[in-house]
């Protein structure tokens, strides 16, 4: 039975978790296509195997556990996920044109690099991972949690992160510029450096010294 929604302590709704099966058929690499065929695996464990530097049309996954995967330097038409959670996977440098998330975990993952051209996430936690340079200009992301996560020089610019939370996150030289911030939670997470226009942090939730820290960072003299 899926888990409701759960509310965060301001009472806003957030993310719902994946919705997994209480059981797994095993499957591994023999379950993925050659290069340039389309990939689709339900109700899989995957386990500890590479498919990197390889192209694929696309790649679903639906009821899935995913356990350090490495599909490094991959390439993919599309990416469509549901209801599926990666541990410790390598998606470093993967590059999609478009990728569709619903219910997905990503945890102690590696994400350096990964390029999306058109991304659309609901309900996704990205938890203790390596993020940096991640690309995402102009994504979509509704009830989306980053916790704990690498972000620097990340690129959100004209991204929708209303509500989202990003909470004890590096985001040094992460461009926010132009994105859509309001209800977003910053509490906790580091934000020197961070790129970011005057009105884009309007209705932003922030820390007393976060405040302090944007106000310079937009050139206010606080005295």
């Amino acid at each position: 039975m899926k888990r409701p929604a759960k509310a965060n302590q301001n009472g806003a709704t957030v993310r719902e978790i994946p919705d997994l099966p209480a059981r797994f058929d095993a499957g591994g690499a023999a379950d993925l296509a050659p290069d340039g065929d389309a990939i689709s695996c339900e109700g899989l464990h995957l386990a500890d195997f590479e498919w990197t530097g390889r192209k694929a049309g696309s790649l679903r996954l639906e009821a899935c556990l995913v356990e350090r995967v490495r599909w490094t330097g991959s390439e993919f038409g599309a990416v469509t996920w549901k209801d599926v959670r990666l541990v410790g996977c390598d998606l470093a440098n993967v590059r999609a044109h478009r990728m569709n998330l619903v219910r997905v975990e990503l945890i102690d993952c590696r994400l350096t690099g990964l390029t999306v051209r058109a991304a659309e996430w609901q309900d996704v936690l990205v938890q203790n991972s390596d993020a940096r340079f991640l690309q995402m200009r102009g994504a979509v992301l509704g009830r989306c949690e980053f916790t704990g996560s690498d972000l620097q020089e990340a690129d959100f610019q004209e991204a929708d992160l209303r509500a989202a939370l990003l909470q004890g996150c590096q985001l040094g030289r992460a461009d926010l510029r132009g994105a859509r911030l309001r209800g977003t939670d910053f509490r906790r997470s580091h934000l020197e450096e961070m790129l970011v226009g005057v009105t884009d942090v309007d209705g932003a939730i922030v820390d007393p010294a976060q405040a302090m820290l944007l106000a310079r960072l937009m050139g206010l003299e606080i005295r």
